[in-house]
């Protein structure tokens, strides 16, 4: 009888560890489940956050709008920008476009926490691509194609390059600040980073026009998995290789 009565209880523990088992097997597949069904929504939503970036492109000049992506319903956002601020890589021109009216443009560049952007603090450098913060060459092209031409340097490299160095430091993270008339007559500006890539911001005293769009979509799943995009597209500009044309507002005589 003892030995009947062990041998419940041998079998009751056996059914108890596999019951535990089991159930420990379905919680995780349970589990895996919800996270492979969360995945796979956040996964939509992002693609229809995407859908939403490309459809504000499309039209860039609607302020907003919405749509329903694979049963997602998705909300955009499209606000101008009356500044330019960007990273440039080395000899990318960015371009500002001007209205007609005379201005102060604040150019400010070269993210000064940045060890690619600002290495050894200036200290040392030689004008050279990669070893010194970025130097900026910027055309001004007034309403007869007449183009003026400044230079910046951001570290002392005067000596070797015949730039202007600048000493006045930006706002925020940038390393250097200039300020730059703007007559009446010019039209467009084109900045252009020497020896390294930079990030660049230019603002001015009075308005400019818009110089950028900032795209802002967010989608939410029916899981309640949400995600948001923001994108910033700059205005249209001339290749770098246009630096170097020569405007003219008549025809050539050679």
């Amino acid at each position: 009888m003892k030995q009947s009565g062990q041998a419940v209880l041998l079998i009751l523990l056996v059914v108890a560890v596999a019951l535990g088992l089991g159930l420990s097997i379905i919680s995780q597949s349970t589990t895996d489940v919800r996270i492979s069904q969360q995945e796979q929504d956040a996964a939509r939503a992002f693609n229809a956050a995407e859908a939403g970036i490309e459809t504000a492109l499309q039209d860039i000049s609607v302020i907003g709008g919405s749509l329903t992506i694979d049963s997602i319903p998705v909300e955009y956002t499209v606000t101008g920008k009356d500044f330019l601020e960007a990273k440039f890589n080395e000899n990318e021109s960015a371009q500002v476009i001007l209205d007609g009216t005379a201005n102060t443009l604040t150019v400010e560049w070269v993210d000064k926490n940045s060890g690619e952007e600002n290495p050894n603090n200036c200290t040392g450098v030689s004008a050279a691509s990669g070893q010194t913060a970025s130097s900026l060459l910027v055309s001004v092209i007034d309403n007869n194609y007449q183009v003026r031409r400044y230079g910046f340097n951001a570290c002392a490299l005067s000596a070797s390059n015949n730039l202007t160095d600048v000493v006045q430091a930006g706002s925020d993270n940038y390393l250097r600040k200039y300020q730059l008339a703007i007559a009446a007559a010019d039209r467009l500006i084109r900045i252009r980073p020497l020896y390294n890539l930079t990030s660049l911001r230019v603002t001015a005293a009075n308005p400019l026009p818009t110089q950028a769009y900032q795209i802002n979509s967010s989608a939410q799943a029916p899981t309640q998995e949400a995600k948001a995009i923001e994108v910033t597209r700059l205005e249209p500009g001339t290749p770098s290789i246009f630096d170097y044309v020569l405007f003219s507002g008549g025809d050539l005589v050679k």
